[in-house]
């Protein structure tokens, strides 16, 4: 994850949300960011924490788009960087690269095409899904692939689905996925069917993505959900078991376009595969959040 700074603000403004937005308010959006973090920590995640090193990089707190973490049983996990698409956030390679190599990873990266990392990927039921037609171009993942062992299933998105978290939310706690075939080519929608089955997908509308059905955070059996989500997903997931976790985002998501999941490049690795330093630690950046409030 990466805190917005105290001048952060929108600059790229490349989402449906964001193209109409007023400005933001960085403190409230500060403080917005530290409850997630928060959250993810009181549930049992390990959150490394980036503060951005420049007031121009206002899109690192979209840390979906740092990368991809790729565990491999008994060898050193993989950090994939990115290439992204809008040209105000292709400096962050650089410094996402760093840092992953200061915890130990083997940084590889694609040199063809867009893809724009972790918002371009999912995991359900043993697959790898990636996604390509929102930003993500699909000689860039064909490029990115390579580096995702097993079953790779392909999707192919548009608009408003600038990634394909925005289109596809596992749900591995109660085995199922919210999918929004409107946004999806028939052919990718007709592939999911196939290979997962359509009990197991939950059909939402393209209207419940733009106020982010499928952009929540699952952490087990709790979904971390900006307060934007529909209250008719939130009965379904509830209805299946979990726990929809309600969180403030006017300013990161409701203006900024991002929610919860677009907030968090999430990866699972075997203890002691990487060290975290102490600077990135999450105590030690809120510290700084907090002497705003």
């Amino acid at each position: 994850m990466s805190p917005p700074g105290r001048g952060w603000a929108l600059r790229g403004r490349n989402n449906f949300r964001s193209r109409e937005a007023a400005p933001v308010d960085a403190r409230k959006a500060r403080r917005e960011w530290l409850a997630l973090a928060r959250a993810i920590e009181a549930r049992g995640g390990t959150v490394v924490a980036l503060p951005s090193p420049s007031e121009l990089l206002t899109g690192m707190p979209y840390a979906a788009e740092c990368g991809q973490v790729v565990a491999r049983p008994g060898a050193t996990p993989v950090f994939v960087l990115p290439r992204m698409m809008s040209a105000h956030r292709q400096a962050e390679r650089e410094h996402w690269e760093a840092l992953a190599r200061r915890m130990g990873f083997e940084v590889v990266g694609p040199d063809v095409g867009i893809w724009e990392a972790h918002g371009d990927v999912a995991h359900f039921d043993g697959a790898t899904l990636l996604f390509w037609g929102g930003r993500t171009t699909l000689d860039g993942i064909d490029a990115a692939s390579r580096w995702f062992p097993g079953e790779v299933v392909r999707v192919q998105v548009r608009e408003p689905a600038f990634h394909g978290n925005m289109a596809l939310l596992p749900l591995p706690a109660v085995d199922r996925m919210l999918v929004c075939p409107e946004v999806m080519s028939p052919d990718s929608y007709a592939r999911l069917r196939e290979r997962f089955g359509e009990h197991r997908l939950l059909v939402v509308t393209e209207d419940e993505i733009r106020r982010y059905a499928t952009n929540g955070l699952p952490v087990g059996r709790d979904l971390l959900a900006p307060s934007v989500v529909p209250d008719s997903i939130r009965a379904r997931v509830e209805a299946l078991g979990m726990k929809v976790v309600s969180l403030d985002m006017g300013e990161l998501c409701e203006k900024g376009g991002g929610s919860s999941r677009c907030l968090v490049s999430r990866a699972v690795v075997e203890e002691g595969a990487v060290r975290i330093p102490d600077d990135v630690r999450l105590d030690a950046v809120a510290k700084d959040i907090e002497a705003d409030a």
